[in-house]
């Protein structure tokens, strides 16, 4: 018996409203599909999705006695399980790349 399971492109489309709707009011700068795969065992999508985030660093000088606020770019890669049969949410963890 085979099982239907949604579509790559549909698990992409979904993955991206997923991540909207969690971030909702947030701006995710240099949002960008990374990785995709499908897991047969788990019926599922993994589709990671990177972006650019303001990181604020302060950093202390050893010659000033004032630190200063440094805003650095920082790419971050949330990975959004989705099921294959319906493109039902799982889960959204954080992804390493």
């Amino acid at each position: 018996m085979e099982i239907d399971m949604i579509e790559l492109k549909e698990a992409i489309k979904k993955a991206y409203e997923y991540i909207d709707l969690m971030y909702e009011g947030e701006k995710l700068p240099n949002k960008l599909l990374e990785e995709i795969e499908y897991d047969e065992g788990a019926d599922a999508w993994k589709v990671v999705i990177g972006f650019d985030s303001d990181h604020v660093t302060t950093k202390t000088s050893g010659t000033s006695l004032f630190p200063s606020t440094i805003r650095e770019k920082e790419r971050k890669y949330k990975q959004v399980r989705i099921k294959g049969e319906t493109g039902e949410f799982i889960k959204m963890v954080d992804q390493m790349l």
